[in-house]
């Protein structure tokens, strides 16, 4: 800003646009505050009033009530949020909404119920690959993401994929174990529907 030519203070005009642009940017804090966002989460369209720069995570779990996906660390380092956006695995605690209008976000509920576990769960139930739990959820979404892309994907490919997630329970190759059975599956069941199909 440029001073008066007395050198006494601020020109009107100057104080006129800080007091304009303070006005543009509460109104944009406010938008940001009530946007509405509407993703498709499992395959059904849900729209969601929440600040633009809310988690993914908190919009999940609070709002739609899907609490697979779990709070960690809150910085994108342990893995125990991870939820596949678009075919791709993310770390839903540090993705803002306001990046995903529009977008499929598929979290552990959308790959099976308890009632029909998907050959992921399937797999970790019968390799019993969970100790506490906490973090499987996240891992389980990686894996998927990985097979859906890849479902020959090597023991060094699935370890590569698994690498950001944080685990103590010491499982790991109960973990492994599983994901292999459930590629297993998915290609037993990929053969069986090209058969089919022809």
């Amino acid at each position: 800003m440029r001073e008066d030519s007395g050198g006494t203070g601020w020109t009107k005009r100057s104080r006129k646009q800080e007091a304009d642009n303070e006005g543009d940017r509460s109104r944009t804090k406010e938008a940001r505050r009530n946007t509405m966002t509407t993703l498709v989460v499992n395959g059904e369209s849900r729209t969601i009033k929440a600040s633009a720069d809310t988690p993914l995570l908190f919009v999940l779990r609070d709002e739609l009530g899907l609490s697979a996906a779990k709070f960690g660390c809150g910085l994108g380092q342990c893995g125990a949020c991870t939820v596949i956006v678009d075919g791709k695995a993310i770390f839903s605690c540090v993705t803002p909404v306001m990046v995903l209008e529009g977008r499929k976000v598929t979290t552990l509920e959308g790959i099976g119920s308890r009632d029909a576990p998907g050959p992921m769960q399937r797999a970790f139930i019968e390799e019993q690959a969970a100790q506490c739990g906490y973090c499987i959820p996240g891992m389980m979404m990686r894996a998927q993401a990985l097979l859906d892309r890849d479902p020959h994907a090597s023991d060094e490919s699935i370890k590569a994929e698994l690498q950001p997630h944080l685990c103590r329970c010491g499982t790991h190759m109960r973990i492994l174990r599983a994901i292999r059975r459930a590629a297993d599956e998915v290609r037993s069941n990929t053969t069986v529907e090209t058969r089919t199909r022809r």
